[in-house]
């Protein structure tokens, strides 16, 4: 009777490293874009997401999976409730792939060089509200349709799901004022931004001064992404004994600004968003009529991009947009 030899993990991922470099030397033996699929699929266990972060379609990821599991000569991937649960053959080879695919990428972008990036092709999913959209977004894609041609950008609004999209790496940048490093995200501070208070022309509020008491008087919207009560608005107002009256609670900006234009509701936002929209409906913009800071916006990811070359470029080309928008701002 045969005695089954049974090798230790780290001897089967051994073996299954050597199996995918030797692959990766004959070209004809593997197509890569397939190991990135695999490597995209390990991540999110699911063909649509992995779809939507790849820019393909939910077909295509199918098609490639099946021929994945050709290759491998094993399912991969079995399906348990609406998710993907990898086989132990897959998880095996998750650690070499992912060495595999980042020094292939280190390869090709030569340390994010400008030649490296403009060969770089890759989908971006970018989370926020409609302020990134509105404004760092109309200085960011000149920059990436010159130096990199081949990325595309998805952008998504999560609302308070920003921090668990982070760390289950559903996108791969969020910008805001509101992150928060939590375990596994990484924050970077972008740019202060003042604040200022956005009316519709011919408002009875711009008849007089507005002071801190005639400004809480008003009736406010307040813009909160994450839907909670509140703001540094209201916090900078306590200490005046003043508290305002805010009638409706919405999440996204550029929705606030059009509903202060047809009624007499006012919103303070940040001052290069309310320039933006003063300009495109002949709104009128003040300053807040008291003493507070400007807002921080920050840019986050989770933690295992850091060394990651391509996503390296991409948070250096947004702050780099988003300050060059707060430079041409204070000019």
């Amino acid at each position: 009777m045969e005695t089954m030899v049974r090798l230790p993990p780290f001897a089967i991922q051994f073996i299954i490293y050597i199996w995918i470099m030797s692959a990766a030397h004959s070209i004809s033996a593997v197509d890569l874009n397939l190991l990135v699929v695999l490597d995209e699929l390990l991540r999110v266990r699911s063909t649509t997401k992995a779809a939507r972060r790849l820019g393909r379609t939910q077909s295509a990821i199918s098609h490639a999976l099946a021929r994945l599991r050709a290759t491998f000569r094993d399912p991969l991937f079995v399906r348990v409730g609406a998710a993907l649960c990898p086989t132990t053959v897959a998880e095996g080879l998750e650690p070499a792939l992912r060495k595999l695919l980042a020094d292939a990428e280190a390869i090709v972008l030569r340390s994010a060089s400008a030649e490296g990036v403009a060969k770089l092709e890759r989908t971006f999913v970018i989370g926020g509200t409609d302020y990134a959209e509105i404004v760092v977004l109309p200085r960011l894609l000149p920059r990436l349709r010159r130096e990199a041609p081949g990325v595309s950008l998805v952008t998504r609004f999560l609302g308070d799901d920003v921090d668990r999209a982070l760390q289950a790496r559903e996108v791969d940048l969020a910008y805001g004022a509101s992150l928060r490093a939590l375990s596994g995200i990484t924050v970077e501070k972008v740019a202060d931004v003042p604040m200022a208070v956005l009316l519709r022309r011919g408002h009875p509020a711009l008849r007089g001064r507005l002071t801190p008491r005639s400004y809480a008087a008003l009736e406010h919207v307040l813009v909160t992404p994450r839907g909670l009560p509140g703001s540094t608005v209201d916090s900078a107002l306590e200490p005046h004994g003043l508290t305002r009256r805010v009638v409706l609670r919405i999440p996204h900006f550029a929705a606030a600004a059009a509903i202060v234009a047809e009624t007499d509701l006012v919103v303070t936002l940040p001052g290069d968003f309310a320039a933006s929209f003063s300009r495109r409906l002949g709104l009128v913009t003040r300053p807040v009529p008291f003493a507070m800071r400007p807002t921080t916006f920050y840019i986050g990811y989770s933690s295992t991009y850091a060394g990651d070359a391509a996503h390296r470029w991409l948070r250096q080309s947004v702050v780099e947009a988003a300050r060059a928008r707060a430079s041409a701002r204070s000019l």
